[in-house]
This record gives C-alpha cells, structure tokens and sequence, in this order.
C-alpha cells in the first residue's frame, strides 16, 4: 500500500487537518509505497497516551530555529533531551540479576550494611545475595523481582512467615493452600510500596501475593481470575484487527485506491454492511496509513458533548500524570509527561454513554473491554513525550493487554498540541474540536503482542489549551475485574 505518510520539505496542513513533515521529495518518493518491514529508512510515527490506573497521548515537536529563539526554557528543555527514546526502550529490556564487576564485588567483602547502601546494591546484586534470594522465592510462586534491601527484608518476613505455615504454627484449617503463591513477578515490590494496605490494592493482593502480604487466610473475589485465562472471551482474535480497520476504510474517499492496490480485496466487502457505511461516511474516516493503520474520524463528538467532558475534567478535578511503561513509573515532573488528567467512570452519564455507544459501533467491541475515560488537560508549554499505550505487565492481569487507542480531541488548539507518530514518517494528527484517531497498540497476527511502529507523544501546546479524552480497550474484560480491584492496572 502506498502508504501516504505525506511529507514535503516544509510543513503544510491538509483539509484532513494532518500534518506531515519529513525530508527531501526523493526520499519521500521512496518512503510511498513501502512498508516499515520493506525499509528502514522512511521514518515512521508514533502517538500517545496515558492512565492513572490505565494511561494518553504523546506528542513531539520540531522546532524551526526561528521559534527556538522565541520558546521559553521549558520548551528549549523539552527539545534538548533526546535520550527518552532509549529510555523508553530500555523498560523493555530483559530483566537480569548479576553483579555489574563480579571480581570487583568479590574482593569487597561485603557485609549486610554495606549491602544496604543503593549504590552498592545496584553494582553488586549477586555478592549482597539478591540474586540468590530472587531463585529462592520460586519454592512460593512467581520468582520474585529484588533489587533493593527493604525488598529484600521483605522476602526475609515472608520466608517467616512461610516456615510458621509450615511448622503448623497457624492453623491449617484457613490456609488456602492451593492459593498460597505469589501469583506476579512484582509482588514483593508492591509489598515495599505499601499496596498490602492499600484499600483500593487490597483484593488483588490477597489473590496474587498472599505469601508476602501474610493473608493466606483471606478471601479474595480476585481469586476468581487466578488459572482462568483459557476462560476469558478475547475482544480481538488474530485477524480482527485489520478486519475492523478495513471496515472504517470502505467508508473512507480511499476505499476505491484501497481496493486497487490490493489492501482491501472484494470478498472481505460485506455487502449487508452498507447502512453502517452511510452512517459511518458522516464522519468523513480519513487513513492515514495502513502498516499499521492509522485513522481519524471528524465531528465524531459534537461541540455540546465536548464542552460537557471538559466541563466534568474541571468538576472531578485534573491531577498531575504519572508515566509508566512495563513497571516503570516516572512522576510529570521529570519530566516526561507535564499533562493533567482524570479518569472518569462515565456511567450513568447520558452524554458519554451516547459517546460511548458510537465508539462500539465503530470498532464493534462491547465497552466493557475499555478502560474508564481518561479526561485530559494541556496547557501552553505542556506535553506527554514518546511513548507506548501496551504495557507488558497487563500480560500478567485478569484484564490483558491494552489493543486500541480511541483518542477524542475535544477543542481546537490555537497552535501547537498536535499527536505525532513519529516512527510512522512524523505523521501528525491536528487536534479539532469533535475529531478522533484511532491506532492499534498490538500486532493484528498476535493481539497480545506490542506493535511496535505506534510509539507517539503529544508535542507541546504553544498557544491556547487543550482537551481531550483517551479510552483504551484491552484483549479481555476490563470492567469486572476492575470494579473488583482486581485489575491491576499500570498507569
């Protein structure tokens, strides 16, 4: 597929109301018609989103020399840092433990107070026993993540509390044997941070990490999750994906290219689909790309059902965002992400129910598979840098991982604002009052795996405010366990 991830020697703006910018006319001329598998050269995009407990849109600039100079320190700050993208790969890396120089840890002889030095442990996790700990808690589940001493006087209470289990020194007659395990790799780490006594934690930490909470006599509605993957209903099977896209398509003015190049062929066509089509040409489905496929809707949300959210986001109040990614989590203030925002359980409202049943109608999944809305706020300066909307430890929860971003663009912005996929040849989606975009977060093949070409950000806003809404939908029910506190969602 020609895939137009338009670009021009200067930025130019389409009636679509999407940016693209990228090199010289040649290399663009190369870049149409290949896929990011077929060439390494075509930059490619990436856009952005981010939860409280589920995450929002990320989005990045390319300043002109000219309006460097005119840019505050922040935004200057903003351009400069370039290592965020390695940063972010990083959280994807395979977790080892070993010593970083195991004949320099050696030689130190170290002893339990100079282990309990952060430097000391982050060099020499093996000689400080970290290492041998981490293959030891495998006898009660999970092998455990221990990468500092309060983690690792943590595990010391746990194996207390397992030997009195053992030893019979708590009644057998309420200890869930079967149960009994740490069912997550973090389990001890939750423990440290405080989630045994978290209320809203609580339940799925009695499912999942019993030993190390010590509530092996306790009941947990989460444990209902626990060993019943095989019973859960996917939202998306392999191939779905593209089936959901190339249904939008037939409604978009590039159906007919679409068809002549080979994208969508005749007998994926559903001809008893042609009232959903006439309702879906309403909202003018534009593609942007199709490996992996982008696209956004125009006067999807109207004006008064804009108004209304943001209106909600001030009443429930908006809240500085955090960024997390496969178990990291860095605080805006980094920073990495300067946004504000709120998530908000919109049932009962009639206007975001209205919102809602359109969504449905368009991608085709109930939305009990989607996250709460997460309401958003950016004003002048304020952005969310490159990052991905899969978190790889949803893998390990009842509710799976994130499949689809749904973004909702609830005000124009008077400059600057704009989503930017930037490993998709810097394609930029404008924000507009009503319009949405829509992208997958996993491969179509395997929807558990993380499609890699839709890393994004959210690029600064220059002039004005802005709003919007992210809603992320995830491979299995996302509603029920969450409503138990069984999610585990990672922000």
């Amino acid at each position: 597929f020609s895939q137009t991830y338009a670009s021009m020697s200067v930025k130019v703006q389409n009636n679509s109301g999407v940016e693209a910018s990228s090199g010289e006319e040649e290399s663009n001329m190369k870049c149409a018609g290949a896929t990011q598998q077929e060439t390494q050269t075509c930059d490619t995009e990436d856009d952005d989103n981010y939860e409280e407990e589920s995450d929002s849109d990320n989005e990045d600039v390319d300043y002109e020399e000219e309006e460097e100079e005119e840019e505050d320190d922040s935004n200057d700050e903003y351009d400069e840092e370039s290592d965020y993208e390695d940063e972010d790969e990083e959280d994807y890396e395979e977790y080892i433990c070993e010593d970083e120089d195991e004949v320099e840890c050696q030689s130190m002889l170290l002893n339990d107070n100079e282990c309990e030095e952060a430097d000391t442990v982050e060099r020499c996790k093996a000689s400080c026993g970290f290492c041998a700990a981490e293959e030891a808690s495998e006898a009660y589940g999970v092998k455990q993540q221990i990468s500092s001493w309060e983690m690792m006087e943590e595990w010391n209470e746990l194996q207390l509390y397992m030997s009195r289990i053992e030893a019979g020194e708590i009644d057998d007659e309420i200890i869930r044997d079967d149960e009994c395990r740490n069912h997550q790799d973090l389990c001890i780490k939750w423990a440290v941070d405080g989630e045994c006594d978290i209320p809203a934690e609580r339940n799925h930490m009695i499912a999942m990490c019993s030993p190390v909470c010590q509530t092996c006599h306790l009941e947990s509605p989460c444990t209902q999750f626990i060993g019943a993957e095989d019973n859960r209903t996917p939202a998306l099977q392999p191939g779905d994906l593209n089936k959901l896209f190339k249904r939008i398509a037939t409604a978009s003015d590039s159906f007919d290219r679409l068809q002549l190049e080979g994208i969508i062929k005749t007998d994926e066509i559903d001809n008893e689909d042609g009232e959903w089509v006439e309702w879906m040409k309403q909202y003018q489905p534009n593609v942007l790309g199709v490996d992996p496929w982008v696209v956004t809707l125009d006067n999807f949300v109207t004006a008064e059902e804009a108004k209304h959210l943001i209106g909600v986001g001030f009443e429930l109040g908006y809240e500085t965002s955090t960024f997390h990614s496969n178990g990291a989590s860095k605080n805006a203030g980094v920073p990495y992400r300067t946004s504000k925002g709120i998530f908000y359980q919109w049932h009962g409202d009639n206007a975001a129910e209205q919102i809602m049943e359109r969504i449905e109608r368009v991608v085709g999944i109930p939305p009990i598979y989607a996250e709460d809305m997460q309401l958003l706020k950016y004003e002048e300066g304020e952005y969310y840098k490159y990052h991905h909307d899969y978190h790889a430890g949803h893998l390990q929860s009842p509710i799976g991982p994130r499949i689809l971003t749904f973004f909702l663009y609830l005000n124009d912005v008077e400059e600057g604002g704009e989503t930017k996929f930037e490993d998709l040849d810097n394609l930029t989606v404008t924000p507009k009052t009503g319009r949405v975009v829509i992208w997958p977060s996993v491969l179509d093949d395997d929807p558990l795996e993380i499609e890699g070409w839709t890393f994004h950000e959210a690029m600064p806003v220059i002039k004005g405010q802005k709003f919007g809404s992210n809603l992320w939908y995830h491979q299995y029910d996302f509603q029920t366990p969450h409503k138990l506190g069984c999610g585990e969602i990672q922000t």
